[in-house]
């Protein structure tokens, strides 16, 4: 049976969302199952709860390339945040391997600006989302895909900040719309977020997550700034927290030894 816009309505505010919500949508089309409208029903259903003073973000990330067109390079983070990206009433930020395509009251605040800020970092769109009270949704998909969780990275200070998968360290020529070129030097390009299961492990003990179905997908709501609170709070206690343990990953092994370097500098304390 095919799930309808009416139903994907119903789900969404099941699950929790409201009328002037903003929200930060992580997404799975396939896991939601077949879709009546397709992706933009689903664009459409949460549009239509959130409504016209309501806010929504999606990634549209792009692995590293010597340009990036800000109207035109097509997102890799999923069907449904390419549909976002395609209206023309939704503002995409110009950074070059980690923007958002934003929709709503608060869209230009959120995303103007990304290219001088970091990646993922401090003052960055999903940053930004939170400050306004912004939610986290996870349809179909789990914390391992939460980019907010690298904002708290960054407001940690964590020794690995410098530590980003080969091919994130080389700069960028962003190309406007009006035939603007700018040369985008990277900075805080995150990395892996593999071990981010210990924050919704986390957010779960304190009772942060609301759980729920949107069609056929197992889904998570939590407030953004109940995931940057358990974000910090772990790093506090151990500056590798969200680290992963693979030893064949291609950046936690040296971010770990930069832990453990820092920690030795300063007399065995953690960050």
């Amino acid at each position: 049976m095919a799930v309808t816009k009416e139903k994907l309505v119903e789900d969404f505010r099941g699950i929790g969302l409201k009328a002037d919500d903003a929200v930060g949508l992580h997404s799975s089309l396939k896991s939601i199952g077949w879709v009546e409208g397709g992706p933009e029903a689903v664009i459409e259903a949460l549009m239509e709860v959130v409504g016209s003073e309501g806010t929504i973000l999606m990634p549209t990330m792009n692995a590293p390339a010597p340009e990036f067109f800000v109207a035109d390079t097509p997102s890799r983070t999923g069907i449904i945040t390419e549909r976002l990206r395609q209206r023309p009433d939704v503002i995409r930020s110009a950074h070059p391997t980690h923007s958002v395509a934003v929709w709503g009251k608060h869209a230009r605040h959120i995303a103007d600006g990304h290219a001088a800020a970091s990646a993922l970092g401090v003052d960055s769109p999903f940053h930004r989302l939170v400050k306004r009270g912004g939610y986290i949704l996870l349809l179909g998909v789990d914390s391992r895909r939460s980019s907010l969780i690298h904002v708290a990275e960054a407001i940690a200070e964590v020794p690995y900040l410098a530590v980003a998968y080969p091919g994130y360290d080389v700069p960028t020529t962003l190309l406007h719309p009006d035939g603007r070129r700018v040369i985008v030097e990277p900075r805080e390009n995150p990395g892996d977020s593999s071990g981010f299961l210990v924050v919704e492990d986390e957010l779960r003990r304190r009772g942060q997550i609301k759980e729920g179905t949107i069609g056929r997908a197992r889904s998570m709501l939590m407030k953004g700034e109940d995931v940057l609170r358990a974000a910090l709070d772990l790093l506090h206690q151990d500056a590798g927290a969200l680290l992963c343990d693979s030893p064949t990953c291609r950046v936690c092994p040296q971010a770990r030894e930069l832990v453990e370097a820092e920690r030795a500098r300063v007399g065995g304390t953690s960050q």
